[in-house]
């Protein structure tokens, strides 16, 4: 009887060992997954970060002559005749380079699951520029409603940021410099 409890109790050691070595198993492995989903969380922080900072260049790129415009008519100090229509068809031209220039950025691969909300805000970007080209044809330019469509696009922008833990922005204000 004695060595049929020593058997049993055996037995029961060896199972229970063997049940802890199937947990640290399933243990170790959702430790891996949770280990690739944070890594895979930081390459999209990253490149989200990357990403945006790539955006504001490509515009800055082309749009000076759309901030000069703007700036001398925030400060009222627009030149007048023909230099003024020299300054204003820089400054379509800016616009329309601008409205170009987003069309044409294109989206990493990383950012795949933001793509159609980044697509959204690009949409924004570029009907804001091609506004403010309208804008520049007529006689008192009003920028108004392009800076307002623009500012939806950021919104749109900083809740992609946020979602990735990253400190919102404005785009906005990055390109008008």
């Amino acid at each position: 009887m004695k060595k049929l409890l020593a058997i049993g109790f055996s037995a029961a050691l060896f199972l229970g060992a063997c049940s802890d070595d199937t947990a640290s198993d399933e243990k170790a492995s959702t430790d891996k997954e949770t280990e690739e989903t944070t890594e895979q969380n930081g390459d999209v922080k990253q490149e989200m970060m990357k990403f945006y900072l790539s955006i504001s260049k490509t515009i800055n790129a082309v749009d000076g002559d759309l901030n000069a415009y703007e700036n001398a008519q925030a400060e009222e100090t627009l030149p007048e005749g023909a230099d003024l229509q020299t300054m204003k068809d820089a400054a379509k031209t800016s616009a329309e380079e601008s409205a170009n220039a987003v069309e044409g950025i294109e989206i990493p691969a990383e950012l795949e699951e933001q793509q159609a909300d980044l697509e959204t805000s690009f949409a924004s970007i570029k009907e804001a520029y091609d506004m403010k080209a309208e804008e520049l044809t007529k006689e008192a330019p009003s920028f108004e409603a392009a800076n307002a469509k623009f500012t939806e696009a950021d919104e749109k922008l900083n809740a992609l940021l946020e979602e990735q833990g990253l400190i919102p922005s404005s785009l906005l204000n990055e390109v008008s410099q």
